[in-house]
Formats: C-alpha cells, sequence, structure tokens
C-alpha cells in the first residue's frame, strides 16, 4: 500500500510538472523573424472604366513651320469693258512749209559802198522781185534806192542783178553796221532771204582761214555742220537757201559742231556761215531722199 502510493505520487508529479512546462511554454516570448514573403497571388478581374478626367492644360505653341510653296497663278480675269472716249486734243501746229525759192550773194561781207551782185532762184516764170537790205526791225530800204521791182525772174524763176551800192541814204548807212538781211519778195508770194554783214571795210571782215563741211541730209531730216577757222567763241549763223538754219559758237581753237534740222527740199544749196566777228566760210549742201 505505501508502494502504490509512492508510483501514483510520482503520477502525479509527473504530470504536474508537464503541466507547470506546458504552461510556460504557452505564455508569450518574443517574436521571430518575419519569414520570407509568399508568391504573388492571380490578377482580379479588370474593374469597369472609370469617367474621363477634366481636359489637362493647353501645351505652349509651336514654332512657324516653313512657309509652303507658291501656288500656280490664276487664270487672266476677263477684259474690262471700254472706257468712254476721251475728249479730242489740241490741234496740231501745221508743218513748216518748205520754201521753194532762194537766194546767193557774190559776198556775204560788203559795205554800203561796194559792189554786190543777188542770184535767185525757185521763183515763178516771170516773177517781179523786190530787193531788200533789213537793217533792223524799223528800217528796211529797197536795195540800190530804187522805188519798185529792180528784176524779174526768167522762164526758169532765176534771176541775177548787180548793185553798185547797197544805199546811199546818209540816215541807212549811219544805222547799218554788222548782220543784216537781204530779202527777196516775188509779185506772186515767193519769198528769199539771206545774212550778210555790213562793215566799213570788207577787208576787216574777211576770214580766208575760215572752213565749213557739211554732211548730206534728207528732207525733214538733220545733218551735221563742222567748221574751223573762226574766232575764239566767236558766235556763228549757219544759212542755207535763204533761211537760217541753226547758230553756234566757236571753241577756243575756233572750231565748232552743230546738228541741223533740214529745213529744205531736194537739190544741192550753198550753206553760209557767217560769223559775229566777220569769218565767213562757205560749203556746198546736198539735200536728197533716203535711199
Amino acid at each position: 500500500m505505501r508502494r502504490l502510493f509512492s508510483i501514483r505520487g510520482l503520477v502525479t508529479a509527473l504530470v504536474f510538472s508537464v503541466f507547470i512546462i506546458a504552461l510556460v511554454g504557452c505564455s508569450d516570448g518574443a517574436p521571430g523573424a518575419p519569414g520570407l514573403p509568399g508568391n504573388p497571388g492571380n490578377p482580379g478581374a479588370a474593374g469597369s472604366e472609370g469617367a474621363p478626367g477634366a481636359p489637362g492644360e493647353p501645351g505652349e505653341p509651336g514654332e512657324p513651320g516653313e512657309p509652303g510653296l507658291a501656288g500656280l497663278p490664276g487664270n487672266p480675269g476677263a477684259p474690262g469693258a471700254p472706257g468712254p472716249q476721251g475728249p479730242a486734243g489740241a490741234d496740231g501746229a501745221d508743218a513748216p512749209a518748205i520754201p521753194k525759192a532762194s537766194l546767193s550773194v557774190s559776198s556775204s561781207a560788203v559795205t554800203m559802198d561796194g559792189e554786190l551782185t543777188v542770184t535767185g532762184g525757185g521763183f515763178e516764170a516771170g516773177e517781179a522781185v523786190v530787193i531788200q537790205l533789213v537793217v533792223d526791225e524799223s528800217l528796211s530800204v529797197i536795195v540800190g534806192g530804187g522805188r519798185g521791182a529792180q528784176v524779174a525772174a526768167n522762164g526758169a524763176g532765176a534771176f541775177e542783178v548787180t548793185f553798185s551800192s547797197l544805199s546811199e541814204d546818209s540816215d541807212v548807212i549811219s544805222r547799218a553796221s554788222g548782220a543784216a538781211t537781204l530779202e527777196a519778195q516775188g509779185g506772186s508770194g515767193s519769198v528769199a532771204s539771206i545774212p550778210i554783214v555790213i562793215s566799213d571795210s570788207v577787208a576787216a571782215v574777211t576770214s580766208p582761214s575760215s572752213n565749213l563741211a557739211i554732211s548730206p541730209g534728207a528732207p525733214g531730216g538733220t545733218a551735221i555742220v563742222y567748221g574751223s577757222g573762226f574766232k575764239k567763241a566767236e558766235m556763228v549763223s549757219i544759212w542755207a537757201g535763204g533761211n537760217i538754219l541753226a547758230g553756234a559758237e566757236a571753241n577756243k581753237y575756233g572750231a565748232f559742231q552743230v546738228e541741223v534740222k533740214v529745213g529744205l527740199g531736194e537739190g544741192i544749196y550753198t550753206a553760209n556761215a557767217i560769223g559775229s566777228n566777220g569769218s565767213e566760210a562757205t560749203a556746198p549742201f546736198l539735200v536728197a531722199k533716203d535711199k
């Protein structure tokens, strides 16, 4: 009996000890280290589409692009309606008449008491001709002191007359000096003139060294006149067919060149260059139509 108790007591003590150990083992200890993460699970099903978000702020403007190629020109438009007719212009001036008559003298440098031969052409057959000396705007006298026509043109419309002097009138002689004009007026309306230089001494106004040349020209066209041997800065008048063609001024070498308008009909003329200091030169001048 004593032995049985001992076994029981031993078993009880043993059970009690296990119980105490179990209690001690069940109390909270320090947490252990975290374990490794597990494998990710499978993705869930897609959710429903959300509402659209608010629009973002506008971006900065971009750089301008390169200009494009020019387009093809368009088709021309239809012509406009003609405008109203403008007013008529003023009538033009009549073209200058080309004189038919011409005049020449034996010398363009004369004295009032010296002899002078005047030759005319292009007048009407049998036309009576009065030859006058025109000194200035207020003084003109019939050459030789006559009172009417001094000569009549022949059947070819030409004449030649010689005067022993231009005038014996003292008033005319006192006023006549320098450049003057001889004018021939026909009874049928023909008119021609030529310049002369009046001096006390012919020898003082002649200039044998002066020369003149003129290129051929066509009616209504132009010609070139060349002169040399004149006085320095001398004013020169160029005449032909009883008409003044142009004026020129000699340079420091006594030469000049000038373009003139041809206001003469076809024919050959004597061109005269008369200087303000008495120089004088002549040259033939051919007027013919261009071929």
